[in-house]
C-alpha cells in the first residue's frame, strides 16, 4: 500500500509575515526598527525561499523542508549577517528565521539535519485556501492593531 505524498504545508507567508510583524513590534525599540525591518521580514521568509526552490523546482530533495529549515543554516546564517551589517541586524535576522521554524514546528522540522537523517517523504508545494484567507485576516488585523498602537 503507497503512503500518500505528505502536504508541505503549516503556515502560509501571511503567517510567517504575521509573526514577523508582532516580533517586529515585541523585540525591537522604536529606534532599531528601521533597521531591522527588512532583514527580520526576509528572515521569516528565507527558509522557505531557500527550501521550496531547491525542493519543488530543482528536485534535488523530495519536499520543501530540509538545508534550510535547521538549526545550523539558523545559527550559521545569523552569525554571518551580524558579522556583515552588525549585531542589531544579526538579532533581527535570528528573530525572523526562528520564528519561520518554530511556526512551522507543528510540522516536522528537521532541526539538526544533516547530522541527523530524517524521513523525507515526498511532498508536493499546495496551498491551502481556507488557511491561506485564516492567515491574510491575521496579518491584516496584526498589521491595523500595530498602526493603532504605535
Amino acid at each position: 500500500m503507497r503512503s500518500l505524498p505528505s502536504v508541505d504545508q503549516t503556515v502560509h507567508i501571511p503567517g510567517h509575515l504575521a509573526l514577523a510583524a508582532i516580533q517586529y513590534r515585541l523585540n525591537f525599540s522604536h529606534q532599531q526598527r528601521r533597521q531591522v525591518a527588512i532583514p527580520l521580514l526576509v528572515a521569516s521568509l528565507f527558509p522557505d525561499l531557500v527550501d521550496k526552490f531547491i525542493g519543488y523546482v530543482w528536485g534535488i530533495m523530495p519536499n520543501g523542508r530540509h538545508y534550510a529549515h535547521n538549526i545550523f543554516s539558523l545559527i550559521g546564517l545569523s552569525a554571518i549577517v551580524a558579522l556583515v551589517w552588525g549585531k542589531t541586524v544579526g538579532r533581527a535576522w535570528f528573530t525572523g528565521y526562528l520564528g519561520h521554524l518554530l511556526g512551522d514546528a507543528q510540522r516536522m522540522v528537521p532541526w539538526f539535519f544533516p547530522v541527523k537523517q530524517y524521513p523525507f517523504r515526498a511532498g508536493r508545494l499546495r496551498f491551502d485556501p481556507a488557511q491561506l484567507l485564516k492567515e491574510t485576516i491575521l496579518l491584516a488585523v496584526v498589521l491595523v492593531v500595530l498602526r493603532i498602537s504605535r
